[in-house]
């Protein structure tokens, strides 16, 4: 793997993690930059491969700066802007055309489905400063979740364990466990067992 700044000891980061925001037109935004760069570059690789490509896993590897389990599957095109960001646990499938947008930390636990076109974003622009002010929240996908077709998923979110979040649902608020959501924005719609 190339020597790279990574998400712990990256100024940009540590000012995300400490508060929560950033503007890009400070100096610590300086460093977001290489990652954002080097995430899109082997993004850009990773989809234009097939997961049995020979290297594909190392790609992934690389992305995400860490080897991750052989019982995780990421079907391309798969784009994330801030590898370093992302923690996966086992058994994980992310099916094509997922989008990760993780400067704020996304965290997939074990046994995870994520199905075709899903979006998960850990950032948002201000209302007032959309050009120069971010807010980062942190997203959580806990154990044996699965996120239908479609899904988009807003920063901040915890998807509750056993949770099914619906085709085509956006979801702004935290999922419980054990529960499937749908809608825009999502609501439970029936407790599982």
């Amino acid at each position: 793997m190339e020597e790279t700044i990574t998400s712990m000891d990256n100024p940009f980061f540590e000012k995300v993690d400490h508060c929560g925001m950033a503007r890009n037109d400070e100096p610590s935004f300086d460093y977001a930059l290489p990652e954002m760069i080097r995430s899109h570059e082997l993004s850009l690789k990773i989809s234009a491969k097939k997961p049995t490509d020979e290297d594909y896993r190392q790609l992934l590897c690389e992305l995400f700066q860490e080897d991750i389990d052989e019982s995780v599957s990421i079907v391309s095109p798969f784009y994330c802007d801030n590898g370093c960001r992302v923690k996966l646990g086992k058994n994980i499938t992310i099916n094509k055309g997922a989008t990760f947008l993780s400067a704020g930390i996304i965290e997939i636990e074990d046994d995870v489905l994520i199905g075709p076109d899903v979006k998960i974003a850990t950032v948002n622009h201000d209302y007032e400063d959309r050009h120069h002010q971010f807010y980062f929240k942190k997203v959580t996908i806990k154990k044996n979740a699965w996120i239908c077709i479609g899904t988009i998923i807003c920063p901040g979110v915890t998807i509750g364990e056993n949770a099914v979040v619906g085709a085509g649902a956006v979801v702004t608020k935290d999922v419980p466990a054990n529960v499937v959501v749908g809608g825009n924005p999502a609501r439970v719609i029936k407790h599982l067992k």
